[in-house]
């Protein structure tokens, strides 16, 4: 019986906690806001941008880095290819959530801190570019969650019907909580005449 720890075990324990802190500070932030929203509760909004920029540059910054780190380092050390489906799926999908978080987290979060300190966090338009910002949000954590489900079930090309299936079902439902969340903000914006 070996009790030792080996390298792949460390590399997977960093791995797993790399996706933990990047999935589990998403949720975190997206259910705040959604707790925030629902009870009107717009200066709250405004600490959890604040909460947000503190944690992410050692967090969500660090964490997806570490899980790209490990993950290429574990495929090198075990028994996998970066041609195997899941694999493949884990690395399309790291490069999409980057991509949305660069594209539309980044600016976005700029621009709301710019309005809450000019307008305030309980402005219109405030709310309504918050709101549109979070929307964006969803799609990213249902990449990260299939990309989840994928290294948890190790799919294989000619046998994965299952996880094609619940993957479609997860990136639905992210897209329709976008597209709710869009409503919202626009329900929300400032009418112009």
């Amino acid at each position: 019986m070996n009790t030792g720890v080996s390298r792949y075990d460390l590399l997977v324990f960093l791995h797993v906690f790399a996706a933990i802190v990047w999935i589990g500070l998403g949720l975190t932030g997206m259910s705040m806001a959604v707790w925030a929203y629902r009870h009107g509760e717009h200066a709250f909004v405004e600490s959890v941008y604040r909460w947000v920029a503190w944690i992410e540059p050692p967090a969500i910054v660090l964490g997806p880095l570490m899980l790209v780190v490990t993950g290429a380092a574990l495929v090198l050390d075990g028994p996998w290819r970066f041609g195997d489906t899941w694999v493949v799926v884990g690395l399309v999908g790291y490069v999409a959530a980057l991509a949305l978080g660069l594209v539309f987290q980044a600016p976005g979060t700029k621009r709301i801190k710019q309005l809450m300190e000019e307008r305030g966090p309980e402005d219109l338009e405030t709310i309504a570019a918050s709101r549109r910002l979070d929307a964006f949000l969803w799609p990213e954590l249902a990449i990260l969650l299939i990309v989840l489900l994928a290294m948890t079930t190790k799919p294989v090309s000619g046998a994965s019907a299952g996880f094609w299936g619940a993957a479609a079902a997860i990136a639905a439902t992210g897209l329709l909580l976008m597209a709710r969340g869009l409503r919202s903000a626009e329900t929300s914006a400032p009418v112009t005449s």
